[in-house]
């Protein structure tokens, strides 16, 4: 039992990993493009094209994530960051 929830802990831990790059590169993209502070007056809620893409482009630093992960040996990082992939997929078509 031990070994499947430190198997899954380490999937949680490269799946949150990903996203948190994902939303720092998102919301520096997102300054980048428009200008705005992505953080004041919900700006990146408001501006959905705009955020979907910023974040879909933020995600492409997760590579290199998912490369260190697979130096290390720890695959099940390695899948929380393509799960981290497919919720950004997700996330970028329904908004």
């Amino acid at each position: 039992m031990a070994i499947v929830m430190k198997r899954f802990l380490y999937f949680l831990l490269g799946t949150i990993t990903a996203l948190i790059v994902s939303l720092i590169f998102g919301c520096i993209l997102f300054r980048f493009f428009t200008g705005m502070n992505p953080f004041e007056g919900n700006a990146f809620m408001i501006h959905s094209s705009v955020s979907s893409r910023a974040f879909s482009i933020g995600s492409i630093p997760n590579i290199g994530l998912f490369y260190l992960f697979l130096n290390k040996n720890n695959y099940d990082s390695a899948r929380g960051v393509i799960f981290s992939f497919i919720l950004i997929g997700f996330y970028v078509i329904f908004s």
